[in-house]
């Protein structure tokens, strides 16, 4: 998804979310498997143990009735264990010498327990002594025998021992059960982890993909690329706000060309260009620059679009302001952002200036929602990050004059106009000033300026 780069998120990922698979699977089905096989086991005991029952049952009727052991009662005894199914079966005594002993339906001749049988009658009699165990058993998994050892009294304080072997019966078919409920479980266990990838895979990895190849397009120049929206999550919140530097950009790229994308005025090149060709026919101009303040805070609370549309209402008042019929020759540009240009006749300075102060004044409550317009200002956050009131849009206009100081080009025109403009901004709402100094050389404190401030 990301190349050949096994370093990418995507291969980090599905490597992680394959092994996390194949454990979760694993481990469910080991869990499944083990409980079921004792439950398993643990109804093949019970059934045994209800055969012993039986037996035993039985057993204590028939000893009962003479109180002896002797091979009539045996053979009685024997009897009753085929008609309980049970075709292997040794009768002890408490020391371990064998009555009887068969083995599928066959008699043998043994005549004593082995250690190990000795030690499992000794339990049986044991837990029956202190536990009131019935009897006692003894599973062989993997041979799936049960061995049970059931003790009875004979003559009176005797102690017999009968000893069982059961089959587990019908453990293959259980097992086999057994082994399609894993197989079920641990395909419907991947089916879930499947989907859960996939809506992983939509919900995060093919965002962060598109906004991957968007910010490369951007790298190589293509500031038109544009990243789908992904619903109303933080990505689709992300997928707006570089939609919005993607359309930052590109008018920053414009603004620097021949004419500004937004306004349609004259940019830069063109703006210098006009200065300088005046200052090289020795023209007396004035060299206005308009900047809206508290602009910044505008954009971030009402956004770039509400931004750009006061942009225009300011274009809209200098050209109509440069339209008016008491003045001529004025030219209008668009440097970027929020700062305007306009040139004119020495003669018609102050007329424009009013005039722009006080038609962008009339107009620009319309910008503002009910409750900001009524307040007069906005709550929005500095550039430091804090909080704080600013207050309605207003206009600055730093006035710049070749009547009383030469000036060669376009440049220095800008420098002394960025020392009036830091003048102008300091003081409330829209207002001008021009400076009128003489010589050349660093600009110095404006000591002689024109202001007029007017708000409506």
């Amino acid at each position: 998804m990301f190349g050949n780069n096994t370093k990418s998120i995507f291969f980090t990922t599905a490597v992680i979310y394959l092994f996390l698979t194949v454990l979760n699977v694993t481990i469910f089905i080991i869990m499944v498997f083990e409980n079921q096989l004792d439950l398993i086991a643990k109804n093949a005991i019970l059934s045994s143990q209800h055969t012993a029952s039986s037996l035993k049952y039985r057993i204590d009727n028939i000893v009962n009735n003479t109180g002896l052991l002797n091979s009539s009662n045996i053979n009685l005894i024997l009897k009753e264990a085929t008609t309980l199914n049970i075709h292997n079966l040794t009768l002890y005594t408490e020391g371990g010498k064998i009555f009887v002993e068969v083995v599928e339906n066959n008699i043998t001749g043994r005549e004593s327990a082995d250690m190990d049988e000795l030690r499992l009658i000794n339990m049986a009699i044991t837990r029956q002594g202190f536990e009131d165990k019935l009897f006692y058993h003894d599973v062989d998994k993997d041979n799936r025998k049960i061995m049970l050892f059931i003790p009875f009294v004979f003559e009176t304080e005797n102690i017999g021992v009968a000893g069982i072997e059961l089959y587990m019966s019908g453990v293959d078919k259980q097992m086999g059960y057994l082994y399609r409920q894993c197989v079920i479980i641990g395909v419907l266990v991947a089916v879930v982890h499947i989907l859960f990838a996939f809506l992983f895979i939509k919900m995060i990895i093919l965002p962060i993909k598109k906004i991957n190849e968007a910010t490369k397009s951007i790298a190589k120049g293509d500031l038109d690329i544009r990243v789908p929206k992904f619903g109303t999550n933080e990505f689709g919140q992300l997928a707006s706000s570089f939609n919005e530097m993607s359309v930052a950009l590109k008018r920053m790229s414009n603004e620097a060309k021949e004419s500004n994308p937004l306004t349609g005025l004259p940019g830069n090149i063109s703006i210098a260009n006009y200065i300088n060709k005046n200052l090289n026919e020795n023209q007396k101009i004035c060299v206005l620059y308009c900047d809206l303040d508290n602009f910044k805070a505008y954009n971030d609370k009402y956004g770039f679009t509400r931004g750009d549309d006061a942009l225009l209402y300011t274009r809209d008042c200098l050209l109509s302001v440069s339209k008016r019929r008491d003045v001529n020759n004025v030219f209008v540009g668009h440097e970027g952002g929020d700062d305007f240009v306009m040139v004119c006749p020495y003669e018609y300075w102050e007329i424009i200036a009013k005039a722009l102060i006080t038609t962008f004044d009339r107009g620009i409550y319309q910008f503002y929602n009910n409750s900001d317009a009524k307040n007069g200002y906005i709550d929005s956050v500095n550039r430091m990050g804090v909080r704080q009131r600013f207050p309605i849009m207003s206009v600055s206009v730093a006035v710049v004059t070749n009547l009383n100081r030469p000036f060669r080009r376009h440049a220095e025109i800008i420098q002394v106009a960025a020392e009036v403009k830091s003048y102008v901004k300091t003081i409330d709402g829209s207002c001008y000033a021009i400076d009128r100094r003489t010589g050349s050389g660093k600009p110095a404190r404006i000591k002689n300026k024109s202001m007029q401030s007017k708000m409506t």
